[in-house]
């Protein structure tokens, strides 16, 4: 959008144009750039989310179906151009410190076609991915109140007993994210000890985060 309205029509060619984390970006983002460039390149991941508002309508206003356009209807600019060029995929992984982070994307997503490196602490209790079955745990309203408890406590032990490293939580929904908070918030009520663990978190540069998935 910013090319659009910085750069006149016409005044300016780039040479190479490379659009980056493309599932994420929307096509009526991505076209001001691409109208000026010679070539352009884009790179992302099919498997990856769309744009984060892709509850949205793309085609605003009354327009019949068949009158809109492909890009109008693309989720990013990743799935317009997909039908349109070559693919290749860049199979090296290396941003996971422990192998579980990937493993059940690289088997279920790409076909077990990744190139992960081996992790030195696979065999850690600090690392990777845990299962952790909440037995009385159950959807009612889009709430889970029980898994919102457990999630609660664990984040309470973790900023008391590790009270230097970044946590992060991610709920399914908006409302279970609201439930997870609202138990963090009813613990620290009741236990001064916690109450005191969350604030020393808030100063810190990456405090403490819950957040829905599609944040």
């Amino acid at each position: 959008k910013s090319v659009a309205q910085y750069l006149p029509a016409g005044k300016l060619e780039f040479d190479l144009v490379i659009i980056d984390e493309a599932s994420q970006v929307k096509p009526q983002d991505a076209l001001g750039s691409i109208a000026r460039g010679k070539q352009f390149i884009v790179v992302g991941d099919p498997k990856q989310l769309p744009p984060t508002s892709f509850f949205d309508r793309m085609a605003e206003g009354d327009e019949d179906e068949e009158e809109v356009t492909g890009i109008q209807q693309s989720e990013s600019v990743l799935s317009a151009a997909a039908p349109l060029f070559p693919m290749r995929r860049l199979r090296w992984h290396y941003r996971s410190q422990h192998e579980g982070l990937i493993a059940f994307s690289n088997h279920s997503f790409y076909d077990s076609n990744l190139v992960v490196f081996p992790s030195p602490h696979n065999d850690s209790p600090d690392f990777g991915v845990k299962f952790h079955r909440v037995h009385r745990g159950r959807f009612i309203n889009q709430r889970n109140i029980e898994e919102a408890r457990v999630i609660a406590q664990s984040v309470t032990e973790h900023l008391l007993q590790s009270p230097d490293e970044s946590l992060g939580v991610v709920a399914m929904s908006a409302k279970q994210r609201e439930q997870i908070d609202r138990a963090i918030e009813e613990l620290a009520k009741d236990d001064p000890q916690v109450q005191e663990a969350l604030e020393k978190n808030q100063t810190l540069n990456e405090s403490l985060f819950i957040k829905n998935l599609e944040n």
